[in-house]
């Protein structure tokens, strides 16, 4: 038994698996560890995110539920270049590309992506362009799987035909894309500096482990980068 952050909820989690990052849930409302370690994170960071601007790139799962459900400000977008237009809506959501947003400069409070990054082809734009759209004192709360005691390993880059492989194709699972996200980067030891490097802010890393609050598994952290 535990508390869970993301229904706010004494409950039961239950291992339905041995990959305890995805297999780890609530059986109130089928969280898994990752959602329940960032929604503790911007619980503690901005304790009045209700009343703020919420912007997440490619929600998934229960805590993105609750933040569309509870703030007023929140909004949505997902990856669906060419098929919809940068900026253009789509169901609840609209068509971003982290690469090149077309969010208003300074527009936004809070912007949250969750495992995202290790897809993203040029990272150093996405990190330049989530600086731009951050309010003052606004930050980029994100989970993505860092290998620790390694440096990041770059498995694909941009070519001019879209994208050169430097390892064997890998992809994982895409809420609006049955083909999966390929993984560009596993970023490493080094993502802090990379991120510091391309935009000048600082991030600090929440790692966790607390099984009363239904906090285990691979890849644990949380990562805020402020403005």
């Amino acid at each position: 038994m535990g508390f869970c952050p993301v229904c706010e909820s004494r409950t039961l989690f239950v291992e339905a698996g041995p990959w305890l990052r995805d297999q780890y849930f609530c059986v109130r409302c089928h969280s898994i560890p990752r959602y329940r370690a960032l929604t503790i994170v911007l619980n503690e960071t901005f304790p009045s995110w209700r009343s703020l601007t919420i912007h997440e790139g490619s929600p998934s799962g229960p805590a993105s539920a609750k933040f569309k459900r509870e703030c007023r400000g929140y909004s949505a977008s997902h990856y669906l270049l060419p098929q919809v237009p940068r900026g253009a809506r789509a169901g609840d959501a609209t068509c971003q590309d982290l690469e090149s947003m077309t969010l208003l400069d300074e527009s936004i409070d809070v912007l949250i992506t969750q495992d995202v990054f290790e897809h993203v082809l040029r990272p150093e734009l996405a990190i330049k362009e989530i600086a731009r759209v951050l309010r003052p004192g606004g930050a980029h709360i994100f989970t993505v799987p860092v290998y620790r005691g390694r440096s990041t390993l770059v498995r694909a880059v941009p070519s001019d035909t879209g994208v050169r492989h430097l390892e064997p194709p890998e992809y994982h699972g895409n809420p609006v894309d049955p083909a999966g996200s390929l993984v560009v980067r596993e970023w490493g030891d080094d993502i802090v500096d990379f991120i510091t490097a391309n935009c000048g802010l600082t991030t600090q890393a929440y790692p966790f482990h607390d099984r009363a609050r239904g906090l285990d598994g691979e890849f644990l952290e949380v990562f805020v980068t402020r403005k």
